[in-house]
């Protein structure tokens, strides 16, 4: 005689656990991949910036250097003719008074800079939410049973 074996269609708590764990991790996978590519974008970004700032202060400087001779050679003709030294101490001073205070706001500015990663955070979150929602309602309906 056969006996009618009914199956039951519904997974067992170790399946639902592991599926759990296998999706968990494929998220985590794809978090940190997501990071990296923003990472690197940002990093692209960054040496890009850099090297067109690196050109500009080398500009900058030369015409920092020819414009300090020329006020010196300036004062030096017309205020004070007798002591060129004088001059170029004078320009040297206020140079350094101009260098100071952008030092002192690059710093400032320096430290208002906070690296993030907007998408990845939204996303973690986001997943964090889920999974933890979607782990207890599963866990629930098991119980249920």
């Amino acid at each position: 005689m056969l006996e009618n074996h009914q199956v039951d269609s519904q997974p067992g708590i170790a399946t639902l656990v592991e599926g759990i764990f296998a999706d968990t991790q494929k998220l985590f996978r794809q978090e940190i991949a997501l990071a990296q590519r923003e990472i690197a974008q940002e990093w692209d970004k960054g040496k890009t910036a850099v090297a067109w700032l690196s050109g500009a202060l080398v500009a900058f400087g030369v015409g920092g250097v020819l414009l300090g001779f020329m006020l010196a050679k300036l004062l030096h003709q017309y205020l004070l003719p007798n002591h060129e030294w004088a001059c170029f101490g004078i320009m040297f001073g206020l140079f350094a008074l101009l260098g100071g205070a952008l030092t002192y706001r690059a710093r400032n500015q320096i430290n208002d800079v906070h690296v993030e990663m907007p998408q990845t955070a939204a996303t973690l979150s986001g997943d964090a939410q889920a999974n933890g929602a979607a782990g207890r309602s599963t866990f629930d309906t098991h119980l249920k049973r």
